[in-house]
């Protein structure tokens, strides 16, 4: 019985200590204005079928090895503070999921974002918010929510509107699947 407790004792820990450096990046991303917390997505949705998660740190490392090959993105990349994407696959429409999309919503329009793209149908809700700042993109949020997926996506740092599927594709991201009526 003791080696039960020493096993989920150190387990724990195990856990605690490699979810560190993901939550203190999370952290190190909340003090940006392009910031964007969706709450706890994993209590609606479960876990994430994928999930990408990268800070200033390893932007400036993709624009460092991608400028000889690509020096527009490369400069792209070291104008951003960070990335971040959760996509859910799901089989039906998730109860309470049309609510947070439209909390959320809420919070970023008092925050200050502008909506930029608002879709309302009974199988898709899409959301798209830039926080703009003298005319400078601080961050760009998409939220897509569809019966079989949800989609939160969040931009921070300068980027134009014509750059997001340019960054979306250097992540592995496919935004033309976002269909918009």
């Amino acid at each position: 019985m003791k080696t039960s407790i020493l096993n989920k004792l150190l387990a724990g820990c195990l856990t605690v200590l490699v979810s560190l450096p993901a939550m203190a990046q999370e952290d190190a991303l909340k003090g940006f204005a392009g910031y964007v917390d969706f709450g706890e997505l994993n209590s609606l949705f479960g876990e994430p079928t994928v999930q990408i998660s990268v800070g200033e740190s390893l932007l400036g490392l993709v624009s460092s090895l991608s400028a000889s090959e690509d020096p527009e993105t490369a400069e792209l990349f070291k104008r951003l503070n960070g990335v971040r994407v959760s996509v859910f696959e799901t089989e039906s429409m998730v109860d309470g999921a049309v609510d947070l999309i439209k909390n959320v919503s809420s919070k970023l329009t008092g925050l200050g974002w502008e909506s930029v793209v608002t879709v309302n149908s009974e199988d898709e809700q899409v959301r798209i918010f830039m926080m703009m700042n003298s005319n400078k993109v601080e961050g760009i949020t998409v939220m897509a929510l569809e019966e079989t997926e949800a989609v939160f996506v969040n931009i921070i740092g300068s980027i134009s509107p014509e750059e997001l599927g340019k960054v979306m594709e250097n992540f592995d991201i496919d935004v033309n699947d976002i269909e918009i009526h």
